[in-house]
């Protein structure tokens, strides 16, 4: 128990001080040319300014608040200096301004030479950085060194999918091939972070692919019978109108693959896993047995998991979901609605996914087992 308490507070201490570097180091190399990050000292009572828009008495979303702010610019060459400047802001905008807290300080030049300044957002760089840091540090606390390897896996995907499957998306490669290749880099790099037994890392790695591109089949019948283009969504219609030589239905696919392999993953690792701990106790177990408790604990973990997967396409489609039910569309209305059918694409692919995962991964542990079985037979003999 003392060793764990250690353990949690020097993962705190270290999250800490981390968000103390974090914070000097992007105030102090603020690069940001148009705007400053800066402290309010004080602000005053705002005043409300009508739009010209608002003479028809409806509701004026164009109006702004006004109010004199004193400010203490801390980024730029102009730190440590302090305004005393009148901020506007959009009535719409649900930005509170609070004496003492960091904002992001931006401002337009008009033809006459006057400056209209507003406060576009809180300076929250460090505090993101530092609550990531402090779950990262956690979770080597409590689990380890396989603690630290997940999260090596994890960093490497995050890394495969910012720094090279976006950018070739971007430059016009197909959306599916390279979701394709992706979703192979990251099983590789999951299962051999996270396996225990090397003999059987690539056993969690072809159950996860099986499960993976099963799912995607079964999505891309679904796309094409349901004749989604990929457009559904004011993100993908303003993604299609910036870069129009993008395969929208590709991303569309390539967002099927990349949603469900984390799921997959899971499974398939929890399968394997699983099953190595049966050979563990019991070298000589059946294998009939064997297969039967790797399906046993994979219809186990498989209800939570989906349950999972459901939810969190749920959860990242609530705004629209909460709109479409305001708006009284009926049932056959909502179903037939572009960007509820491509949720339930992702929804079922995923699904999909995770059942043949199942299978495959107690399929592909039995048949090694068996050729290992006989390979062991035949140098006995």
């Amino acid at each position: 128990m003392k060793k764990f308490l250690i353990r949690i507070f020097l993962a705190l201490a270290l999250s800490l001080a981390f968000y103390y570097a974090v914070d000097y180091l992007t105030v102090t190399n603020w690069s940001n040319q148009e705007s400053l990050i800066v402290r309010v000292i004080e602000s005053g009572p705002e005043s409300l300014i009508p739009s010209e828009e608002s003479e028809g008495g409806g509701e004026d979303s164009y109006a702004t608040y006004e109010r004199d702010t004193v400010i203490k610019i801390l980024s730029g060459s102009r730190s440590g200096e302090v305004l005393s400047v009148r901020t506007v802001r959009l009535a719409a905008s649900s930005l509170r301004v609070q004496d003492g807290q960091r904002y992001l300080l931006v401002w337009d030049i008009f033809e006459d030479g006057s400056v209209q300044y507003s406060i576009a957002d809180s300076f929250r760089v460090p505090s993101v950085a530092g609550v990531v840091f402090a779950v990262c540090a956690l979770l080597i606390a409590l689990a380890g060194y396989r603690g630290f390897l997940a999260l090596l896996g994890l960093g490497a995907s995050i890394i495969l999918l910012v720094f090279l499957m976006i950018p070739l998306m971007t430059l016009g490669y197909d959306p599916v091939k390279i979701a394709l290749a992706s979703v192979v880099v990251i099983s590789a790099a999951t299962t051999l972070c996270v396996i225990k037994h090397i003999n059987y890392i690539f056993i969690a790695f072809l159950g996860s692919l099986g499960g993976a591109f099963g799912g995607f089949i079964c999505g891309t019948l679904m796309v094409y019978l349901w004749e989604l283009s990929g457009l559904a969504g004011e993100g993908a219609a303003l993604l299609a109108s910036t870069l129009p030589f993008l395969n929208m239905r590709g991303v569309l696919l390539a967002s099927v693959l990349i949603g469900s392999i984390g799921a997959v993953l899971d499974v398939s690792v929890s399968v394997t896993a699983s099953m190595s701990e049966f050979v563990d106790y019991d070298k000589d177990i059946p294998l009939d047995r064997l297969l039967s408790a790797g399906l046993n604990v994979g219809s186990e973990v498989l209800g939570s998991m989906i349950n999972t997967l459901i939810l969190a396409y749920m959860g990242s489609s609530l705004p629209m979901a909460i709109l479409i039910s305001s708006a009284g569309v009926e049932l056959q209305g909502v179903l037939n609605d572009p960007y509820i059918a491509q949720e339930i694409v992702q929804s079922l692919a995923g699904t999909l996914g995770l059942l043949l995962t199942i299978p495959a991964t107690a399929f592909f542990f039995v048949l090694q087992e068996s050729f290992a079985r006989l390979k062991e037979k035949n140098k006995n003999d």
